[in-house]
């Protein structure tokens, strides 16, 4: 279950990047967040950890600890907008 949530995670990721690669009306910041999640994803041990793929403050809190710091704007409206879609 767990690796099937990282994926569900994995894929609005690309789906987003996809959009905003090819939208001219987004900004490079969501692209700059959107990367910078997928790399976050890369460090997650999935043995330990339980992605929580419906709940963002969770999850941004997940993130904040891979990334050993606070999120920023950019990558928080990223994580609300991974669990609405």
């Amino acid at each position: 279950m767990y690796k099937i949530t990282k994926l569900m995670i994995q894929t609005k990721l690309l789906l987003l990047e996809y959009a905003t690669v090819n939208d001219t009306a987004q900004n490079h910041w969501k692209l700059a967040a959107i990367r910078s999640i997928k790399n976050l994803l890369l460090h997650l041990d999935l043995n330990a950890e339980v992605v929580p793929v419906n709940n963002a403050s969770r999850l941004q809190n997940l993130l904040s600890s891979l990334k050993g710091e606070d999120l920023n704007d950019e990558e928080n409206k990223l994580v609300e907008e991974l669990v609405t879609i």
